[in-house]
């Protein structure tokens, strides 16, 4: 599938925009919200309704943020949540934990569409959308949604909700400059109301240097989005984004190779082992990461009678890209290739020389990991009033991933960078014409979700709320001929019951408390199948999650806090092997527990203040049996987990100037699960200014000129974990048998970086 075809896609959609569509709120249960008075905090934080902790940063917050993100960046300063990007154009790589999950154990949508990976849960930031169209993002820090379409949530989610097409007429753009060659335009056209139906269409493009090392950040992205209501209380929804792009790596670093360069980074020129033809120092050429994807869906609301509504929601996600990335250690650069039964290589050219467009090619080779998904699914609900007492919701999720994975041989140039970029285009095959594959899975995943729940209100102060749901995944693998496997299929199933209560009581009109408790189950990875090195069983991962919060609001100030407590079976903790490739440890049993404050309100003169802190004790209960010796990680904490966050910012707005500090204080992280090797603490603080200028309203809405400065000290640190490992120490066992040192590698913090913003509405 090629870029013409897509955007031959898109433009047949956005001429038949009658079909408009539907999700731009939300697909799964968020609660209501309520703002009173003055917003707080900037827009961080709101009063929340649902019987669970709940953050939302709203439109108001995201836009007094950074220009560029994604938007899992737009929730770094939110209770529970740790957050660490490779830069801040929202463009590259970021890693994140949530009350001790790393981010493959929390379920992420985009307008109801489940957007981790159907395979291995990573999440990536081609599929967040564009910020610049979203309404909110909100995080439910410890509670999966009965109705939330994941098998991979170990608990808590994560929803960005896309702003609806306006009412009238309208042009917004923007235009942003800034470090490192940063350029973003964003346009979006409204085309107003017309018989019921809205529509929006944005298109916009990103360019930046990378801030350390060579290599360039591109993307481009197009987002439809058509409303059209009709009747009473009906709906559709029509929703489609499309993002492309061709992007060059960061390295992270161990935390050796930190300590002798802060800012370590891929080599400019590839050095080979003469003697295995391997690359033994990586290059930032061959560090691309390409991606293509769409996602679209339509959501239809129909209120079947006054008391009795039905949401039905398809959806469509198709994602085609991958990346070649090694950790620090020797990658997997060929100048010969091993013989295979599977393959006849004679055909090879290892020598240098031209290839057949002329171009000067090394005789050397490289394998990206590509991955081609297909995920149609379908989420629907009905919702029914009972009485004056009792709401019933019933719903039924399914969705049918496929997953294609290989590693194609792509030819290297004589600089040593690759002769395509897009490895499904342009792979070796042998003397036989069959593409020749490092790795060549293919994995079907069908999910059946069914649920029930019932809302009953049993005082005007108490609510109390009940629910079953039952929950059966497959993974159907195929494994196929490659230079190291043998044909083989394999089959794995998994299905539980998971319940779920919550009790809401309003002592007073300004004070409410909840009791939250969930059971939820995280089916392993689709790799889990085909990684002899796994330590993970097929059994998935079970937890129950308890939360018990207190939450006060008033005109000029909100107040939220949380108790948490979380038990997990089979603990599964994702990583990835000297090669890149993801890998799974098996952690056993692991209880969570904590503490989330969330503190916002006025102050005179237009001044405003927000605060959030997180206690988060991972208590691992068990020792890992690793390469035959039990490791000692019994009463450590899990990796990458930092035990304390600390959020502080004062902000003003008068309505013409407004502006905010913050500083952000994120505790140790260790990088092994035996807790030997930790990265220190640290504090960065952002500001961000901006100015609303005075418009003739007959030729201009609004216009706004924004200054956003991240790391404002140019702080040096390392900012979170990015591979985990079990031990960095050597651990002996009995005989010869011992668990030799690994070495972790972490996200390098972003330098000081400033972003300059003009913005009009027309």
């Amino acid at each position: 599938m090629k870029l013409n075809r897509m955007f031959s896609m898109l433009l047949v959609a956005g001429c038949g925009s009658w079909t408009a569509s539907s999700l731009a709120q939300d697909s799964v249960d968020i609660g209501e919200l309520e703002v009173t008075g003055q917003s707080l905090g900037n827009g961080q934080m709101v009063q929340e309704e649902a019987a669970k902790s709940r953050s939302t940063v709203t439109r108001e917050a995201l836009e007094k943020m950074s220009p560029t993100g994604n938007g899992i960046d737009k929730l770094k300063y939110t209770p529970g949540l740790n957050v660490s990007s490779d830069d801040s154009s929202g463009l590259s790589g970021f890693n994140f934990s949530m009350r001790g999950m790393q981010s493959d154990q929390v379920g992420v949508t985009m307008d109801g569409i489940p957007i981790n990976d159907s395979g291995n849960y990573a999440l990536y930031p081609n599929l967040l959308g564009d910020p610049d169209n979203l309404a909110e993002v909100f995080a439910t820090q410890g509670s999966a949604e009965i109705d939330g379409p994941h098998i991979g949530s170990s608990g808590g989610n994560i929803g960005l909700v896309s702003m609806r097409p306006t009412k009238d007429f309208g042009v917004a753009f923007k235009q942003t400059l800034g470090s490192n060659n940063l350029q973003k335009t964003f346009v979006r056209l409204n085309t107003g109301e017309y018989m019921g139906l809205s529509n929006y269409i944005s298109v916009s493009k990103t360019q930046s240097d990378k801030w350390k090392g060579k290599g360039e950040l591109d993307a481009e992205k197009v987002e439809l989005n058509s409303l059209y209501k009709f009747g009473e209380g009906n709906s559709l929804n029509a929703i489609i984004k499309y993002h492309k792009q061709e992007n060059n790596r960061y390295a992270t670093a161990s935390l050796a190779q930190y300590r002798s360069n802060h800012q370590y980074e891929f080599a400019e020129t590839p050095v080979y082992n003469a003697n295995t033809g391997k690359l033994s120092t990586a290059s930032y050429k061959t560090s691309v990461n390409p991606f293509e994807n769409v996602t679209a869906s339509l959501t239809g609301r129909f209120q079947l009678r006054d008391d009795l509504q039905l949401t039905v929601a398809p959806y469509y996600y198709w994602a085609n890209g991958g990346s070649y990335s090694a950790y620090g250690s020797p990658a997997t650069l060929y100048s010969t290739t091993n013989s295979s039964g599977n393959y006849d290589l004679s055909n090879l050219n290892t020598s240098a020389g031209y290839n057949a467009d002329g171009d000067p090619v090394s005789g050397r080779y490289y394998r990206p990991s590509w991955t081609e998904t297909w995920r149609p699914g379908i989420n629907s609900k009905l919702t029914w009033a009972l009485n004056d007492d009792h709401s019933l919701d019933i719903g039924y999720w399914y969705e049918r991933a496929r997953q294609r994975q290989t590693q194609p041989f792509i030819s290297l140039k004589a600089d040593g960078s690759p002769t395509d970029i897009w490895a499904d285009s342009n792979a070796a095959v042998d003397a036989n014409g069959v593409k020749i594959q490092g790795r060549n899975y293919f994995t079907v995943t069908p999910v059946h979700k069914l649920f029930i729940q019932d809302t009953w209100y049993a005082t005007a102060d108490l609510t109390l709320t009940g629910g079953l749901a039952y929950e059966y995944s497959e993974r159907d693998g195929n494994m196929k001929a490659s230079l190291y496997d043998t044909p083989e299929k394999r089959n794995a199933t998994y299905h539980e019951f998971l319940p779920n209560f919550s009790a809401k009581y309003q002592l007073d009109t300004e004070n409410s408390v909840f009791y939250n408790l969930t059971r939820n189950m995280r089916t392993p990875p689709n790799y889990v199948l085909y990684n002899a090195g796994d330590s993970i069983s097929l059994d998935p991962e079970l937890s129950w999650n308890n939360e018990l919060g207190w939450r006060y609001a008033s005109d000029s100030m909100a107040l939220s806090a949380t108790l948490f407590y979380l038990q997990f079976e089979n603990r599964q903790i994702s990583s990835r092997n000297q090669d890149g490739d993801y890998e799974m440890l098996n952690a056993g049993k692991v209880e969570n527990k904590g503490l989330e404050l969330e503190f916002s309100g006025l102050l005179p003169h237009d001044f405003n203040y927000y605060a959030s802190y997180t206690y988060t004790e991972a208590e691992q209960q068990e020792d890992i049996l690793y390469y035959g010796v039990y490791v000692p990680t019994k009463g450590k904490q899990v990796a990458s987990v930092p035990k304390n966050l600390f959020n502080l910012s004062l902000g003003y707005d008068n309505g013409r100037w407004y502006g905010n500090v913050i500083g952000k204080f994120v505790d140790n992280q260790y990088g092994d699960l035996t807790n030997d090797q930790s990265i220190p603490h640290y504090t960065v603080v952002d500001m961000n200014v901006g100015y609303r200028l005075p418009v003739n309203k007959n030729y201009l809405q609004s216009a706004t000129v924004r200054l956003s400065m991240n790391n404002v000290f140019n702080r040096e640190y390392l900012a979170g974990v990015n591979t985990v490992v079990v031990n960095s120490a050597r651990y002996n066992g009995t005989g010869s048998t011992y668990a030799g040192a690994q070495t972790p590698y972490y996200t390098i913090g972003e330098e000081q970086t400033v972003a300059v913003t003009f913005e009009a509405n027309f």
